[in-house]
């Protein structure tokens, strides 16, 4: 796992081996992206990241539109670097037709996934747990960073 913002030693209590950016892409198989877009992340996996990564490398990102450079994206693709993305998030909202949209190795989806009834009263009783938490002194279980 890799993640700049948690130590070495909360990685490995979680579980997780932690690795240098540059080895979780020479390593992985599949990269699935969670984290936030800003000014670090922007374009984070771009052409330079892409030359890193593994031949056949697959892509997952439902985390938020901008991280992936979607012409960067779309080259490793047709050279086959990647070979294949599952992506719920564009740089631009609404995407329409764009060359990543519409790649035969892309399934491309809204980000809607957890708009199901079931998945909105989970989320409901998550947060008011969560408050309850607060309230009564002890740890939050959905903690970030």
């Amino acid at each position: 796992a890799y993640d700049p913002l948690i130590s070495e030693d909360e990685i490995k209590q979680r579980g997780a081996e932690p690795v240098s950016i540059q080895d979780l892409y020479a390593w992985s198989d599949f990269i699935s992206l969670h984290l936030p877009l800003n000014v670090h992340t922007r374009d984070m996996i771009g052409q330079m990241a892409f030359s890193e990564m593994k031949d056949g490398v697959r892509i997952v990102c439902a985390a938020r539109g901008g991280i992936i450079d979607e012409s960067a994206l779309v080259a490793a693709l047709n050279s086959g670097k990647v070979a294949g993305a599952a992506l719920d998030v564009f740089g631009v909202e609404p995407p329409g037709l764009t060359e990543a949209v519409s790649h035969p190795r892309v399934i491309a989806t809204p980000h809607i996934g957890a708009q199901t009834a079931e998945a909105q009263s989970r989320a409901s009783e998550d947060i008011a747990n969560e408050v309850l938490a607060v309230l009564q002194g002890k740890p939050l279980r959905w903690k970030v960073n």
